[in-house]
């Protein structure tokens, strides 16, 4: 077929084409409509026809030819989960010819294990062959040759309702993956909290892999079977055809091969709780008991309020699963509760949940008062036997009101007697008595006076914050720190409680909670490995001899960190002014 263009420019004019361009645009034209494209067809291919359970693969469906609509691919869904569907057109010239086709690329994970089919397709007339799959649970793990694979455990097959499972889902890639992604853990009868996740590298027959770590806390909510369904790791693998996947996203926008990879489900084993056990149940690996006062227990006064705050810690266990404790309850004290505080704190170790009861206490009289000891009884799943931990009791010492009003020297005060006549009793008062009555009247108008201008004063001109001043903070800071001194040979509960006390005035702004947050202050990894050692032995997991010696380490360190700060206010190079006098002394 011959095409033949004459003088096209003088025919047609385009503003802003150059007429250069116009004679091969129009031959291009006539050439793609003249000739004759390929005859149209429908293939299905696989990139892989045996697979193991937990893996996908890849199915491209090509047309070749003009494509409007899609094939139904309903008839997948009888063997396959599809977890992705993008399509593909294209459009290519060459040898005389035009090309066109469109192509789906599925990406398929299998429902089943056996001999599966992919179904053929029907498309405007054109039919595909059908696929076989074979889904072998035998197949070799993809770890031993594969670049990419991925693993999952727990630490528990077998547990008690509401005990702590960790669950860890592990990814291997020898390969830079992009666009990596994992679905988010759902698990109908637990409760899942998302407790770790790190990256590091691994060496694998001679291999290195990327591994991605991800650590899930479960606390089962009923006995029976628990199911943790699988995991899918999708990321897109660089195409080795590609000159430009090793670094990343394809150059020419390909994107390389998404690949889906789905770790193994697992089956947990819930045992109910025994039935011989009353009161809450506490499935715990260590729990721990600890108490602080606002004041000194010997040292409070009638009328005077204490608060006394009580700290039940458990690992393995979130602070919403800890119970109320007992209240005091004694006719010589009024109390006031406070509402709880719970926290979680959470690691590669799972959950350790606190709950912080405070009360107000005070005293209607003085002497001695004794609170009973305060105990709690959980479940140990080391030992899988009960046991109990206890606060011992605290006697209060309660010291007499002080005097309401000064007492004046003796024989300066006027003497009050009540007169009498010679038939009985006095029917009144005297007038000296009725006097010092519109005196005391009088200073009470003035007092009432006095405040009222004050409180106005204050509505008008905002008050200025009232600071501690340098001196009372370190004089504070002082006597909290050698109450640290003097309880690293008491009970560890005590020494732990008197640090973080210490350290609320140290990090006035910061105002740390835990002994973690007093590592992050100052980020000594000394430091935290022997507050590790402690809490080990508070949660009934570590030696009591162990933590007896990190005491006295801890108190060194942070009495150097102590020295340390005090150089530093002291050189000025925070432009503060220096926290501890130069006085000479700790």
């Amino acid at each position: 077929m011959a095409v033949v263009f004459s003088s096209p420019a003088r025919v047609v004019d385009l503003p802003g084409l150059r007429k250069q361009w116009l004679t091969p645009l129009l031959v291009l034209f006539c050439l793609v409509a003249a000739v004759p494209a390929f005859a149209d067809a429908l293939t299905a291919s696989v990139d892989r026809t045996a697979i193991s359970p937990n893996e996908s693969l890849t199915l491209t469906v090509r047309y070749d030819g003009q494509a409007i609509g899609d094939p139904d691919f309903s008839d997948l869904e009888r063997d396959f989960r599809i977890l992705s569907n993008q399509r593909q057109s294209q459009l290519s010239f060459g040898s005389g010819a035009n090309r066109s086709y469109t192509q789906w690329v599925l990406t398929l994970m299998p429902k089943r294990t056996g001999e599966l089919v992919i179904p053929s397709f029907n498309f405007k007339g054109q039919v595909s062959d059908a696929v076989p799959i074979a889904v072998d649970n035998s197949r070799p793990a993809a770890g031993n040759k594969e670049p990419v694979f991925v693993e999952t455990d727990v630490d528990e097959k077998r547990v008690y309702v509401g005990q702590q499972i960790l669950l860890t889902q592990r990814l291997y890639t020898a390969v830079n993956l992009t666009d990596l992604s994992v679905t988010p853990l759902d698990v109908g009868d637990a409760q899942a909290v998302k407790v770790h996740e790190t990256q590091y590298q691994k060496r694998i027959n001679g291999v290195d892999y990327s591994v991605i770590e991800i650590r899930y806390a479960l606390f089962p909510d009923s006995p029976g079977e628990l199911t943790i369904p699988p995991a899918r790791f999708t990321g897109v693998k660089p195409d080795r055809a590609d000159p430009f996947a090793p670094f990343g996203r394809s150059f020419f926008n390909r994107g390389g091969k998404r690949i889906v990879l789905a770790t193994e489900e697992q089956r947990i084993e819930v045992l109910p709780k025994p039935a011989s056990l009353s009161g809450p149940w506490l499935p715990s690996k260590g729990l721990s008991l600890a108490q602080r006062w606002s004041h000194e227990p010997g040292e409070l006064t009638v009328g005077e309020p204490a608060t006394r705050s009580i700290i039940i810690s458990a690992q393995g266990l979130q602070g919403a699963q800890l119970p109320p404790l007992p209240t005091e309850t004694s006719p010589e004290l009024k109390t006031y509760p406070d509402q709880p505080t719970i926290e979680n704190q959470t690691s590669e170790s799972g959950v350790v949940g606190t709950r912080i009861e405070s009360v107000a206490l005070v005293a209607t009289r003085p002497g001695k008062i004794t609170l009973p000891p305060v105990t709690v009884t959980w479940w140990d799943t080391v030992s899988n036997r009960l046991r109990t931990t206890e606060l011992e009791a605290v006697t209060l010492n309660i010291l007499p009101a002080p005097q309401s009003g000064s007492t004046a020297p003796s024989g300066s005060a006027p003497t009050i007697t009540t007169q009498t006549s010679a038939g009985g009793p006095s029917s009144g008062y005297s007038p000296l008595f009725w006097a010092m009555v519109a005196s005391n009247s009088v200073l009470a108008l003035a007092t009432l006076t006095f405040a009222l201008l004050w409180w106005r004063q204050r509505q008008i001109t905002p008050a200025k914050a009232v600071e501690t001043p340098p001196d009372n903070r370190a004089s504070q800071e002082k006597a909290a720190f050698a109450e640290v001194k003097a309880r690293q040979n008491q009970a560890l509960a005590l020494f732990r409680d008197a640090i973080l006390r210490w350290s609320q005035i140290y990090w006035p702004e910061a105002h740390p909670k835990t002994l973690n947050d007093i590592i992050d202050l100052c980020g000594d990894v000394n430091l935290k490995r022997h507050f590790d050692t402690l809490d080990r032995q508070l949660y009934g997991t570590g030696s009591e001899q162990e933590a007896r010696a990190s005491t006295a380490t801890i108190v060194s360190l942070l009495e150097n960190l102590r020295q340390q700060k005090r150089r530093t206010r002291q050189t000025g190079q925070d432009g503060l002014p220096p926290l501890y006098p130069d006085t000479g002394q700790n």
